[in-house]
């Protein structure tokens, strides 16, 4: 089951999931932001972290994707698993690849994408 902006919400207001700097929290989603600021070359490949760090409880998992506006501009801000493992703590790494043919400069705090999160049930 998706959880819902609310019942995200309420998770953090419970402390049962933690997230630093204080979280956007969308209607289905988190907002993610680019922890540094980046240039990316055409055709590069770069790693990069999220601005956000957090602890996820054991009965929720998570879902990376990335946001259209840098899709538009060649940007793919996740080429392994969109996966976030229940009971995961720190920041989500990006795999960063500008597919266009232009240099893009990404800005420290710029969005990146967003994270959903699940509820995990036996």
């Amino acid at each position: 089951m998706v959880l819902t902006g609310n019942a995200i919400k309420k998770l953090i207001s419970d402390g049962k999931l933690k997230l630093e700097p204080e979280p956007e929290v969308k209607e289905a989603s988190i907002k993610i932001h680019f922890a540094e600021s980046l240039t990316v070359k055409p055709k590069e490949f770069v790693i990069a972290t999220s601005k956000e760090t957090f602890e996820i409880p054991a009965n929720i998992a998570g879902l990376y994707d990335g946001y259209t506006h840098l899709a538009r501009r060649g940007i793919i801000t996740h080429l392994g698993s969109m996966f976030v493992d229940p009971g995961t703590k720190g920041n989500i790494t990006f795999e960063v690849f500008n597919a266009s043919d232009k240099e893009v400069v990404i800005e420290a705090g710029d969005r990146a994408g967003h994270l959903i999160l699940l509820q995990v049930k036996d």
